[in-house]
């Protein structure tokens, strides 16, 4: 992928080992399954500011996904009313109850202002959401960062 210049992203996501990994994910995992957030043991998760935008669109309806989709928000609005003073130090996803989560929840709260390859749209949230796995590989060289999505199309683009 192309290089892009940094931008400020808090560096305190790496405050663990470098063993522990950074997992980033799509909104569809979070609307397939909203207890995925609890499933990443002592590893961090990252949510783009994509991925919560997206789970607000999907929140209407009646359906599996759009219940899953306020389920998730649900989870993260605990967690959020369980945090520290300043949410950039990460959120402990213990918070919430599931005492094998043990790593740290990372919101995206500033702008990633990276450039993507020519040939991925800057608009579409998909390839957003790809900018930032790239940006926080490139700030975080020492820790393992993973894009994990649902979406096979996404996972070919990354």
């Amino acid at each position: 992928m192309a290089t892009r210049k940094p931008s400020a992203v808090p560096s305190n996501v790496t405050r663990l080992h470098a063993s522990t990994k950074l997992f980033v994910l799509d909104t569809n995992v979070l609307m397939h399954d909203p207890t995925s957030l609890f499933r990443f043991e002592e590893h961090d998760l990252f949510i783009p500011m994509a991925t919560l935008e997206e789970l607000d669109d999907h929140k209407k309806g009646m359906s599996e996904v759009s219940r899953n989709a306020r389920q998730a928000s649900r989870y993260l609005d605990e967690l959020l009313s369980h945090a520290s003073a300043d949410i950039a130090e990460g959120i402990p996803l213990a918070a919430h109850g599931d005492k094998s989560a043990t790593g740290k929840l990372f919101l995206q709260t500033e702008s990633i202002n990276g450039e993507l390859p020519a040939r991925l749209a800057g608009g579409k949230a998909d390839n957003q959401i790809i900018a930032v796995v790239q940006h926080l590989q490139e700030l975080h060289a020492k820790r393992q960062v993973i894009l994990v999505s649902k979406d096979i199309n996404m996972r070919i683009k990354a």
